[in-house]
C-alpha cells in the first residue's frame, strides 16, 4: 500500500489525510433538540410518561381530588415541607408546582404577619409566587439565626443553661430581638440595592478597566426613604439594634489580650481589630445573613478567616466562583455580572451607614420623633447602652461578662 512504510504503519500525512476526508460530526440536530425541549415541545411525551407512571392507587386517589383539596392539603405543610416534597418524585413535584399560585396567595394572606408585607409588599396578592415565598423564608431563617446568635452573646447558649428562669430570659430577649432584626436586614438590604444601581451597569471610559472597593460618603436621602416605610414608633427600635448588632460585631472582631498565634501574627491579626472599612463591606454586601455565619465562629481567628474570606470570594481577580457569590447578594443580569471586573463600588463609611439619617430626624426642627426620644437619643449617643434602650432595662446587669465592656471599641480605636 502506497500510504505505508516499510514496517507496515501508515504515515502521518496520511493519517491526517484520511482525518479531513471522514465526515466530521454535526451537532446541529443535538442542538435543535436541545432548543424544542426548552421551549416544551417535549411537554406532551412527558406526560404521557407521567401518565403511565400512574400505578400506585395513592398517586391515582390523589390526583383525581379536586384542585381546592389540594391546595387545603399542601396549604397545612410549611415551605421546608413544600421543598421537600417536590423532591420526593415527579408526580407531587408537579402536583405542588400546579399549586404554586394559589400556595402563594394564601401565604400572603394567612401565614405571613404585618411585618413581612409592610417591608417588603406584593404589588397585588394575585403576584405572588413561589419565588417571593422563598425569598421572604431566607430572611425570616436569618433573622432567627441572628438574633439566636444576640441572644447567646447577652445571656449565654441556651443549650447550656439548667436554670428554668435564665431559659425564660433568653426567650424573652430573643422574641424581643427578632422583628427588630428583620427590619434591620431590610434596611441593610434596601442600602445594598442603591449602593449597586448606583455603581453597577454605568457608562464609564475605557481607561477605567479594573474591580475596586473603594469608601464613600453618606446616603441620607436614601436612608430617608427606607426610614418611612418603617413602622414609625419602631423606628429608633430599628437603629438602636443596628447599632447593638454594630457593637457586638466589633466586639467580636476584636482580639484577646491572649490570642497570639504565629498566623494571626503574619495576617497581622494579633494586635489590631478588624478595620471599619472591612465591617462595612460585610454589613452592606452580606447582610444580616452573613452576620450571623460570621459570628458563629467559635474563635477570633475562624471569625477573621471567615470575613477574609468572604471579601476574597467576590472578588473576580482572587475568586473563580466570584459570579455565584454576586448571584447570592442579588446581582443576577449576565450584563451587570460582566460590568463587575471593571467596576468600583462604593461601600459607605461605616460611620456613615444609617446614623446620618437619624441625624437628620433628630434636628430640632423635625417632628420625626418627640421631644423625649431626641432626649433619649442623645444619652444614649453617650452611654452607648442600646440593649438597655431596646429591652426596656438594664439587661446588662446579668449579661455575659463578654458583653460588659461591648462599648470599649470606641476607645481601642483612638491612637
Amino acid at each position: 500500500m502506497p500510504d505505508r512504510d516499510k514496517s507496515g504503519y501508515r504515515s502521518a500525512a496520511a493519517v491526517v489525510e484520511k482525518g479531513i476526508k471522514r465526515k466530521r460530526p454535526s451537532y446541529r440536530k443535538a442542538a435543535v433538540r436541545l432548543i424544542a425541549s426548552l421551549r416544551g415541545v417535549r411537554t406532551e411525551v412527558w406526560n404521557e410518561q407521567l401518565s403511565s407512571s400512574l400505578s400506585n392507587p395513592f398517586f391515582e386517589a390523589l390526583l383525581r381530588l379536586p384542585n381546592e383539596l389540594h391546595i387545603l392539603i399542601l396549604s397545612q405543610l410549611c415551605i421546608s415541607d413544600l421543598l421537600a416534597l417536590r423532591r420526593t418524585c415527579r408526580i407531587l413535584n408537579v402536583l405542588v408546582a400546579g399549586s404554586a399560585p394559589s400556595l402563594s396567595r394564601y401565604w400572603v394572606k394567612h401565614r405571613m404577619g404585618n411585618l413581612h408585607l409592610r417591608l417588603y409588599p406584593t404589588t397585588r396578592p394575585t403576584e405572588a409566587d413561589f419565588q417571593y415565598l422563598l425569598a421572604m423564608r431566607r430572611r425570616h431563617i436569618a433573622s432567627i439565626r441572628l438574633s439566636r446568635q444576640l441572644a447567646n452573646f447577652l445571656l449565654g447558649d441556651v443549650q447550656e443553661q439548667v436554670d428554668s428562669r435564665q431559659k425564660q430570659l433568653w426567650t424573652s430577649v430573643y422574641e424581643k430581638m427578632m422583628p427588630l432584626v428583620f427590619g434591620v436586614g431590610y434596611f441593610l438590604e434596601e442600602h445594598r440595592r442603591a449602593v449597586l444601581d448606583r455603581d453597577l451597569g454605568q457608562i464609564r471610559p475605557r481607561s477605567h478597566i479594573g474591580y475596586d472597593i473603594c469608601t464613600t460618603g453618606c446616603m441620607t436621602n436614601q436612608d430617608l426613604k427606607t426610614m418611612k416605610k418603617m413602622d414609625a414608633p419602631l423606628r429608633l427600635q430599628y437603629f438602636y439594634m443596628y447599632c447593638f448588632i454594630l457593637q457586638v460585631m466589633r466586639r467580636k472582631l476584636r482580639p484577646a489580650n491572649r490570642t497570639r498565634t504565629v498566623g494571626n501574627f503574619l495576617r497581622g491579626w494579633s494586635n489590631h481589630s478588624a478595620c471599619s472599612e472591612d465591617i462595612a463591606f460585610l454589613l452592606i454586601l452580606g447582610g444580616i445573613g452573613q452576620i450571623a455565619k460570621l459570628l458563629t465562629c467559635p474563635t477570633y481567628t475562624d471569625r477573621r478567616r471567615y470575613l477574609y474570606a468572604y471579601i476574597t470570594h467576590l472578588s473576580p481577580h482572587a475568586s473563580k466562583c466570584w459570579r455565584a457569590h454576586w448571584k447570592d447578594i442579588g446581582v443576577v443580569s449576565p450584563a451587570l455580572l460582566d460590568d463587575i471586573p471593571c467596576t468600583s463600588i462604593g461601600i459607605t463609611q461605616l460611620d456613615q451607614i444609617w446614623e446620618p439619617g437619624i441625624a437628620e430626624m433628630m434636628k430640632p426642627e423635625s417632628r420625626a420623633f418627640t421631644t423625649h426620644e431626641k432626649l433619649r437619643y442623645e444619652e444614649l449617643q453617650v452611654s452607648k447602652k442600646y440593649i438597655n434602650e431596646i429591652m426596656g432595662y438594664d439587661i446588662l446587669r446579668v449579661s455575659t461578662p463578654e458583653c460588659v465592656d461591648i462599648d470599649d471599641e470606641m476607645e481601642d480605636r483612638r491612637p
